[in-house]
């Protein structure tokens, strides 16, 4: 198989522009999931609109949702989650970006220099003319009524907000009516810049607090009050369709509305998880349990890191704990931490504990398992009720994940003929069944992007030998949210093993790029005939599956296409004769044949026949396709002419 890589080599030049991209994406995957779940369900109601919400109005968005909650919002937009905030006040943000409710880019998302607006995240009508109670009364200035929230610019996305872009905050005025408009009034904005430069002008913070009193008891003190975020996105665009992406992600967090409080009110009394629940397995985020138990002490982490604050102004004793089961209840492992001091998050920052993991899940002779995970940290003190909880589960199943199935990012290649490899350690040797991959939704993209999709044997750290290469093309699996599963011939694996590909042509194959678990030194490729680790901190989604023989899920591309037979195969006479079952007919009449070589340039164009003299093509590797009368590409072969 290395005569592949020769061959490939041949014809690609390596030199000029030659580099790894990472881009935002087109879509929230997540979020065109949920929408069109909802929408097959009819709950694409949002909140109600005029049934008001009263005092206090609190929401620090750590549930579990997409949509912020309808008992506070009215609108979609915006996306609850954990993946693009960074060190927010508690578990989970609200982010708002360039892409809608139905998780697709906004109509509107066109090129050039004028900003426009895109997510709102729009509150229910707030009683603040009067508070409700045993004895109700109306709400006047004397009563000090505050907004603050928490708002950070970029997070973990690739693209952050630019000097043109703007993060903003308005107040209701008049609701509309009939044919009239709303009347709003803008109340504060920012302008974006990078979460670095941000934590450099706001003392190393990620969240920063602001707080807005609200004064004017004619235009705002009303049953119909109502407060909206909003940002401006100037929508930069390359010229290949590949390479447009989502941007200028804003994220929000801790959004309190109330009485009684005055510019100092910035501290509210909260013991909280900042992050999620971290995986107990040194190397992945889920493995094979077969691979697993072969060596356990390898894959075990030794510890786990927790991070949490104080949002208290005074020092906290506390207790940290985690427990961890199965489902049968038959397998239990906990932990409990000596008592410590945790000190207030405003002059301490965050505070991370390394809780010792001295323990192996059971070793047996199972296929899969499942373990839950609970981490708990509580308040000492007598009677206070001040602690958290955060949960997820430890799947085993029969495929190697270093991601955690959310992409963030599209993670591609540039020119034609580079290579990706992704490392993978196996305990025992094993057989390789097939090739899990996510490619992010791309807009706009007609063309066919073919790569060959390689596994290579390992050569002291670096890839070596192609012991698997085939032809194929990006997927995206309906509905959006789901890897896509290659099926190869089984293939006998063992040691470390390389997964990944070569590409056929410059553009950006926008595999899906999780950017909260960073494995960078798993991640390999080769634009100049030298094997360099990745510069991008994250994870690939790509999943080799090991084990037994696997039920066929969502078909490979090609697998329903026509059958085409090419041969001799590497060819070395010059003439290549071609078999083609057009859909269930010998007949072809009309068809066309193009041979290509592997930038895309066309060679050979002619109607079809059985017989092709090749002689005038070099030594080197070719695509033949066969186009049908209407001008649609039926059937694909790879051809390599040798001397």
């Amino acid at each position: 198989m290395n005569r592949l890589l020769t061959l490939l080599f041949l014809f690609f030049s390596v030199g000029g522009w030659a580099q790894e991209l990472l881009t935002g994406m087109q879509t929230n995957p997540l979020v065109r999931q949920h929408y069109l779940e909802r929408q097959q369900q009819g709950r694409l109601n949002s909140g109600n609109d005029t049934l008001p919400v009263n005092l206090p109005f609190f929401d620090d968005f750590s549930y579990d949702s997409i949509y912020p909650t309808s008992r506070l919002w009215i609108d979609n937009y915006t996306f609850v989650n954990t993946d693009i905030p960074v060190y927010p006040p508690n578990r989970g943000a609200v982010t708002l970006d360039a892409v809608d409710e139905t998780g697709m880019m906004y109509s509107n998302a066109e090129p050039g220099p004028t900003p426009f607006i895109a997510d709102h995240l729009t509150s229910r009508y707030i009683r603040l003319d009067s508070l409700s109670g045993p004895i109700p009364r109306k709400i006047t200035a004397a009563d000090s009524v505050y907004l603050s929230f928490y708002y950070q610019p970029q997070g973990r996305s690739r693209n952050y907000p630019l000097k043109q872009d703007s993060l903003r905050l308005r107040f209701l005025v008049t609701p509309a009516h009939d044919s009239i408009p709303a009347v709003w009034k803008n109340v504060w904005s920012t302008i974006g810049m990078s979460l670095d430069t941000f934590r450099y002008y706001n003392n190393e913070k990620y969240f920063v607090q602001v707080m807005i009193p609200i004064t004017d008891t004619l235009l705002f003190f009303k049953k119909t009050f109502r407060f909206q975020f909003y940002n401006y996105v100037n929508f930069a665009v390359s010229p290949e369709y590949s390479w447009q992406s989502n941007c200028a992600q804003w994220n929000i967090d801790n959004v309190y509305l109330n009485i009684g409080r005055n510019m100092n009110d910035t501290v509210r009394s909260e013991i909280r998880f900042m992050d999620r629940a971290p995986s107990m397995l040194k190397n992945y985020e889920s493995m094979p349990y077969p691979q697993y138990t072969a060596a356990p002490e390898q894959e075990m982490a030794d510890s786990v890191s927790v991070i949490f604050n104080n949002r208290d102004v005074n020092i906290r004793n506390c207790r940290y704990s985690y427990k961890v089961t199965n489902s049968p209840g038959t397998f239990t492992k906990t932990y409990n931490s000596p008592n410590f001091n945790l000190l207030p998050v405003y002059t301490s920052g965050p505070f991370t504990l390394h809780p010792a993991v001295p323990w192996f899940y059971p070793i047996t002779q199972a296929d899969s398992a499942v373990f839950q995970m609970h981490h708990y940290i509580k308040d000492n003190a007598s009677g206070s009720g001040l602690g958290d909880t955060v949960s997820r589960d430890q799947n085993m199943f029969n495929y190697f994940a270093y991601d955690d199935g959310t992409p963030e990012a599209s993670y591609g290649l540039t020119p034609a003929g580079s290579m990706l490899a992704y490392r993978f350690n196996l305990n025992k040797p094993d057989t390789l069944r097939a090739i899990q991959m996510y490619f992010n939704y791309v807009l706009n993209n007609s063309s066919t992007l073919y790569f060959f999709l390689c596994v290579w044997s390992d050569d002291v750290g670096t890839p070596g030998d192609t012991i698997y290469s085939r032809l194929t093309v990006p997927k995206h699996a309906y509905p959006l949210h789901q890897f896509v599963t290659y099926h190869i011939p089984a293939l006998p694996v063992s040691g470390t093993i390389y997964v990944g590909w070569i590409q056929t042509t410059a553009d950006n194959l926008n595999l899906g790029f999780d950017t909260y678990n960073d494995h960078s030194d798993q991640i390999f490729y080769n634009t100049s005939g030298h094997w360099y680790n990745s510069a991008y901190s994250g994870s690939l989604m790509i999943r080799p599956i090991v084990g037994k023989p696997i039920p066929l899920g969502v078909e490979e591309p090609g697998t329903s296409a026509p059958e085409l037979e090419v041969y001799p195969n590497p060819c070395n006479s010059g003439i290549l004769h071609l078999r083609y079952n057009m859909r269930g007919t010998s007949s072809a009449e009309g068809c066309t044949i193009t041979i290509t070589n592997l930038l895309g340039q066309t060679l050979l164009s002619a109607k079809y026949t059985e017989s092709l003299n090749l002689a005038r093509l070099k030594q080197g590797i070719y695509i033949l396709y066969i186009t049908d009368r209407y001008g649609h590409r039926d059937a694909m072969k790879k051809i390599i002419i040798t001397p």
